[in-house]
């Protein structure tokens, strides 16, 4: 992990702390509160300003320095170097706007979003590129977006980016990096990592959550399953306050048994916290999959258990994927406004990028709602042990 070492002490320059005093002050040099060729305020007056110690802001300078924003010269305070004319003055020039998506283009969530994006039209100095994530495991996708917002902050023809950021805490100091060479960003369904604030569009995930759940609490369920994913980023998150407060909304006590994590991509991980669940004394007859991809293996798994859906159980996703099949698929699902969140995203973006924004980062959010298909129905049966009938092998 990358450090800055001060007076024998080493500071990540991953910590949060020290992220935003980098954020802080670079933003302060972008916008000309900090001149050129002006000597900054004294580490005291900056811890004072930034509410961070005065280990926090040398850890911040030695950052600064090493992006080449500020020159320190000993028993001298660091001084604003003059920006360089790394972008293209002339309006007239040819840049892009970088577009990276999760987990790939051809993902129907990513491709919507696309689809929404090439709405809208670009000025015609302006030309859209995409990238996404490569990589045969998780933190190979991370460092491929590493490298992409590395690259971002190098290169003088980006005029904007459009982020799905999926890296964390991991790509903290690259996307700080980014950030800190004044491209503008704008970020897409999952919020940026604390300390960064800046524009972003999504989804009304705790509201939109809530009032799928009310859909199955209003057909009469009282035992109501989650099934959720190990990535806590911030729409799971979301989701699951939105399940919670629905239950408390309708008089149910949450119940910890009730909730099942998986992995988006392991079909067998669904399985097993269905079967777990079929075993309760007092099982759910209804299950929330916190997104479409993990409500249709729940579907899958209930199949192969010979449980038919929804007469002895309901089922409902969040993501709305099966929409664009002749009659709206099966599965009842919270539809996300993929297309409305891309074209939102761009058209914020290019007010960006042509200074038309207040000073004040905006949050957009869009609602999901509830299409309702044959995946559930109203609670019929008595509560109870479910039979199972598991598919032999024929070994």
């Amino acid at each position: 992990m990358p450090s800055s070492r001060i007076g024998g002490q080493s500071l990540p320059s991953t910590s949060p702390l020290v992220s935003g005093a980098i954020l802080a002050l670079s933003e302060r040099i972008r916008t000309g509160e900090l001149a050129p060729g002006r000597g900054l305020p004294s580490e005291r007056q900056l811890s004072e300003d930034l509410s961070v110690s005065r280990m926090v802001v040398r850890a911040a300078l030695q950052e600064l320095q090493r992006q080449g924003l500020i020159e320190c010269k000993p028993r001298c305070r660091p001084t604003v170097v003059a920006s360089k004319p790394i972008r293209r003055s002339s309006q007239s020039a040819i840049r892009y706007v970088a577009v990276w998506l999760w987990p790939s283009a051809g993902d129907f969530c990513s491709a919507s979003i696309l689809r929404g994006l090439q709405r809208v039209e670009l000025p015609g100095n302006l030309r859209l590129v995409v990238a996404n994530a490569v990589g045969d495991d998780l933190d190979a996708r991370k460092a491929s977006e590493a490298r992409f917002l590395d690259e971002l902050s190098k290169d003088g023809e980006a005029a904007g980016a459009v982020i799905w950021y999926v890296g964390g805490q991991q790509n903290l100091d690259a996307l700080t990096r980014a950030r800190s060479s004044g491209v503008p960003i704008v970020f897409l369904d999952r919020l940026p990592p604390t300390p960064i604030e800046a524009d972003f569009v999504g989804t009304d995930n705790a509201g939109s959550a809530r009032r799928a759940v009310e859909h199955l609490t209003a057909l009469g369920h009282r035992r109501i399953a989650l099934i959720t994913n190990i990535d806590k980023v911030s729409s799971v998150l979301a989701r699951e306050i939105g399940y919670r407060k629905a239950l408390a909304d309708a008089g149910i006590e949450f119940d910890p048994t009730l909730v099942g994590e998986v992995e988006n991509d392991e079909p067998e991980g669904a399985t097993e916290v269905v079967d777990r669940l079929l075993s309760l004394t007092d099982p759910p007859t209804a299950i929330f999959g916190i997104n479409d991809l993990i409500a249709l293996q729940v579907h899958g798994a209930l199949s192969s258990r010979k449980i038919e859906v929804p007469r002895q159980m309901s089922v409902l996703g969040f993501d709305g994927l099966l929409r664009w099949i002749p009659g709206g698929g099966y599965l009842s699902s919270a539809c996300q406004d993929f297309e409305g969140i891309g074209q939102t995203a761009i058209e914020m973006l290019l007010d960006r990028i042509e200074g038309n924004s207040p000073s004040a980062h905006r949050h957009v959010l869009f609602d999901a709602p509830v299409r309702t298909n044959a995946s559930t129905a109203r609670f019929t049966r008595p509560q109870g042990p479910i039979e199972v009938e598991i598919e032999s092998s024929g070994l």
